[in-house]
């Protein structure tokens, strides 16, 4: 049901609670991901990959139970870890955390200079929402870190909120 939910279901109604968080993650978050990284890489003359973008597996994925995907909070992806272990990688690539990712400097834009530019438009879209996506639009009017994209997505989900008036007041 959860594949269902997240992939196809217009409005999300009937959806665990997980399904909803996924399918606005996947709605908000992805696109402009791949987006940005697809420039950046074209802009230094690099082809990149991203296996795990792959349709078959993201389908695959929504399909998973939770409990499949989420185990310890801070042991964070539990399948790859899992997959990694029984390949027999060594203990170094599977439980290391000493990965840091590039962080994007627009987190610590729209939580500085650029935080009442983001509430006047996060605001609105919160007032006029469905119950089920105000905590995602809520979450973006709390200031975040460095590598939070709750105000990324709060935004993304308010410029589609607020574009889609009648679809959403129903």
């Amino acid at each position: 049901m959860a594949a269902a939910c997240a992939l196809s279901a217009p409005h999300l109604r009937g959806c665990p609670e997980h399904a909803r968080h996924e399918a606005y993650d996947l709605a908000t978050a992805w696109r402009p991901l791949v987006m940005t990284s697809d420039k950046l890489a074209s802009a230094f003359v690099l082809e990149r990959r991203s296996p795990f973008l792959a349709r078959d597996l993201v389908e695959f994925s929504y399909r998973l139970p939770v409990e499949h995907k989420i185990g310890e909070q801070a042991a964070g992806k539990r399948i790859l870890r899992d997959a990694a272990k029984a390949l027999g990688l060594p203990r170094e690539v599977w439980d290391s955390r000493n990965k840091l990712g590039f962080a994007s400097p627009v987190p610590s834009w729209l939580s500085g200079p650029l935080e009442p530019w983001a509430t006047t438009r996060i605001s609105p879209a919160l007032d006029q929402a469905p119950r089920s996506p105000r905590p995602l639009l809520a979450g973006g009017l709390k200031p975040g870190g460095r590598f939070d994209r709750a105000r990324i997505q709060s935004l993304m989900a308010a410029a589609w909120f607020n574009d889609h008036p009648a679809e959403t007041a129903a």
